[in-house]
């Protein structure tokens, strides 16, 4: 998931929550541009190891628990946030 495709290419999906539309790479569709709440940019989603892009959507929407953000990458980010502050603080 991420907010800039590196080189796949699509339209953004209408503006309202849960709407997608594919991200296509050589004509293949290889991720979906989503869209979790109206108002905001939509997240680009792609397919892992081992799963589809189909798959990889539904994931993300439902780990989303109200937010914009899937909970494991907000929780991912938390915690990096605490380690670079931990990495801050002087050692004596």
């Amino acid at each position: 998931m991420t907010h800039r495709p590196l080189l796949a290419h699509g339209e953004w999906p209408a503006d309202k929550a849960g709407a997608v539309s594919p991200l296509v790479l050589d004509g293949v569709v290889v991720g979906y541009w989503l869209r979790t709440r109206a108002g905001t940019r939509p997240m680009a989603v792609h397919a892992g190891w081992r799963t589809d892009p189909e798959t990889a959507t539904a994931i993300v929407l439902g780990a989303l628990r109200g937010h914009r953000t899937p909970e494991p990458l907000r929780e991912a980010r938390h915690l990096a946030r605490l380690a670079r502050a931990q990495d801050a603080l002087p050692h004596l």
